[in-house]
């Protein structure tokens, strides 16, 4: 029997409160020794989860839209959270993967992790944890063609708290359609972390250690302060900064209310469907041109550059190398494409394999992370001179972000991303510096990576 669909939120929403309210009555006195998860929903003929989203008076919502625009989850409240400490995200994993074995293959935790589990963490970054992973209360989501409302009971002995909160969550919902203007962040201060100088220094102190051979690529990063004139909403950002890049993962999670981090990430960092898995390399940039001929004209600049053919193919060899650690048969799908986003255009090549038995994301992830595209080649040397040299705090920056249900994942490189604190807004973007790099050249590849973020900000 084909599901009833819901022409109107509105109607999807009173639905799901009945059906809350009739598994509450149902199980009232059941009790359960183990965790369980129930997933209760409804269809709805159409949705806009982050407009949705940002209606929501919730401190706690995540969003996750892939690069097709074809899936995308908004969700409000935590039914169940999983965090850990220093001692890396390995224990978490291996928990969700317990959890999920019992699941429906429609749920999925998301969240994500910092970059490096090994540096002291800053104040700005405390609460976010080594890795921070989330079952919404209440999702709204878009699967293809389908769409649905749906919520969550993390079901362990008695829920009635959890039971009363979503059912007030529900009662609260708003589901109506409205419009969201695009209006600039007013920005009061900017400030560069490290500054000018501070930066050509780094670059150069990097190319001493490549040109005495310990080390091929770092990838360095910057972050860019900006103190803003008030109190902005992340997902009313990310909806203004996701029409920037429209071909890129857009993800926020908000832990409180003017507290989040999000961004438009270009770079998958793993697909898994099954055994089967996907993956790619992103490095090399150029602008995009102004006219037609200067956009091809930088194109084949791009393409034709040793440098940045090397600098790629550090990525690439990297990531075939892991898939043939893991999988019984990879191969390539493109090799060295231009990747043409709003502002700038990379290297992209996808590579994709089928796993052996019995791997999970417990294995991949934490070899997976991180690529040489943000942390360098080889890997152990080029994290040791970040940790040294950067003069603040990655956290989540370029760490894995995404989701991970039963049988699937999907995680996305954690760059372009930002982090918001009440009126600060700490932008991070990095640039690889390879044999060949020239300082003032990569600091103003990082301020044509900014000018997504840039679109958004104005001036009082």
């Amino acid at each position: 029997m084909t599901p009833k669909k819901y022409q109107t939120l509105e109607e999807a929403r009173l639905a799901l409160l009945k059906l809350v309210k009739k598994w509450s009555k149902d199980n009232k006195n059941v009790t359960q020794e183990n965790s369980k998860i129930i997933r209760l929903q409804v269809s709805v003929a159409k949705a806009h989860p982050l407009e949705w989203l940002t209606l929501q008076d919730c401190s706690s919502k995540i969003f996750w839209e892939n690069r097709t625009q074809k899936e995308q989850f908004a969700g409000i409240g935590v039914a169940h959270a999983i965090y850990d400490g220093k001692e890396g995200y390995e224990n978490i994993l291996l928990y969700v993967k317990k959890l999920l074995q019992e699941s429906p293959d429609t749920i999925r935790f998301f969240g994500g992790m910092r970059f490096d589990a090994n540096t002291t963490t800053s104040l700005e970054w405390k609460k976010w944890r080594t890795a921070h992973l989330i079952l919404p209360l209440v999702e709204l989501s878009i699967v293809g063609e389908s769409a649905t409302l749906a919520c969550h009971i993390f079901y362990k002995g008695n829920s009635t708290s959890k039971l009363k909160q979503l059912q007030s969550v529900l009662e609260l919902m708003r589901t109506e359609d409205i419009s969201i203007p695009d209006s600039p962040l007013i920005q009061l201060e900017r400030h560069d972390i490290p500054g000018y100088k501070q930066w050509c220094s780094m670059v150069e102190e990097v190319l001493d250690y490549i040109n005495s051979g310990k080390i091929d690529k770092v990838v360095l990063a910057r972050t860019v302060v900006f103190n803003l004139a008030r109190d902005y909403d992340p997902t009313e950002i990310l909806l203004q900064l996701r029409g920037q890049a429209p071909q890129a993962f857009h993800y926020c999670f908000q832990i409180e209310s003017h507290h989040a981090f999000l961004g438009i990430s270009p770079e998958l960092l793993y697909r898994r469907s099954g055994r089967k898995i996907e993956s790619e390399a992103i490095a090399g940039t150029r602008p995009r041109g102004l006219t037609i001929e200067d956009d091809q004209r930088l194109a084949f600049e791009l393409c034709d550059s040793e440098k940045e053919q090397r600098e790629h193919l550090m990525v690439l060899e990297r990531m075939e190398r892991l898939l043939q650690k893991f999988c019984n048969k990879t191969e390539r799908l493109s090799y060295l494409e231009p990747l043409q986003l709003r502002h700038v255009q990379h290297l992209q090549s996808r590579i994709c394999g089928s796993l052996l038995p019995g791997i999970s994301d417990y294995d991949l992830l934490p070899t997976f992370h991180p690529t040489p595209a943000v942390s360098g080649v080889p890997d152990p040397e080029a994290s040791n001179l970040i940790r040294k040299l950067e003069p603040f705090d990655r956290g989540w920056y370029a760490g894995p972000v995404g989701w991970v249900s039963r049988s699937q994942a999907e995680f996305a490189v954690g760059i372009r991303s930002g982090l918001l604190c009440g009126r600060i807004l700490r932008i991070f973007t990095g640039a690889g510096i390879v044999d060949g790099s020239v300082p003032d050249e990569e600091w103003r590849e990082i301020e044509i990576k900014l000018q997504s973020w840039q679109h958004l900000l104005g001036r009082t």
